[in-house]
């Protein structure tokens, strides 16, 4: 099982990381627009026991791709560590549809746009997330590694935000509107962190 080690921090803007990513002679690689739709099992063990299920639906401007990823529960540390299981597959509405029939409910879905950028071993992700705002993502093989790669772009000394995207929607929906948010996610099935 891999291993997901995920830096993350919230800024202002994007341009100024951008920039340093040039000119540190980071490998741009694309620019996408993924959607990532969140399912529970009804009986909520895999919240409960602090694991997310997802489908990801990515387009940009090379190809488009869909993925199935399961993450396992955190482990303590000062950023986002957990196991993680990712699969591409070729299609997702099929996939939806298998899990659906299998009892998984949708929860919540997350939308962003992110500028993929390769540097030193890690992939950082520039994000736009929808009502949540912009976000620097830096993930790679060791704890080391991405702490390394945050203090080259300018962020090392950021604390790390652990919660993922579908956590930090559901909890932006339920301070704005906690009827709206209800409807989208479910707080008996999401109590879980994704």
């Amino acid at each position: 099982m891999g291993v997901e080690i995920e830096a993350k921090v919230r800024v202002t803007e994007l341009e100024t990381i951008a920039e340093r990513l040039k000119q540190l002679k980071a490998e741009y690689v694309d620019t996408v627009r993924q959607q990532d739709t969140f399912f529970s099992d009804p009986g909520r063990k895999l919240i409960d026991s602090g694991c997310g299920l997802r489908i990801r639906r990515q387009s940009g401007s090379k190809e488009h791709k869909a993925f199935v990823t399961f993450k396992g529960p955190r482990e303590t540390g000062p950023y986002k560590i957990r196991p993680e299981l990712e699969v591409q597959i070729s299609e997702a509405e099929t996939m939806e549809a298998i899990l659906r029939g299998l009892g998984y409910e949708r929860l919540l879905m997350v939308e962003k746009t992110r500028r993929i950028w390769r540097y030193d071993g890690c992939e950082v992700g520039l994000d736009d997330v929808d009502l949540l705002g912009t976000f620097v993502e830096v993930e790679g093989p060791k704890t080391e590694t991405v702490a390394h790669v945050m203090d080259r772009i300018g962020l090392g000394g950021h604390e790390s935000i652990r919660d993922g995207y579908a956590t930090l929607v559901r909890k932006h929906l339920q301070k704005k509107d906690s009827g709206k948010a209800q409807a989208v996610f479910d707080d008996k099935q999401g109590n879980g962190r994704m």
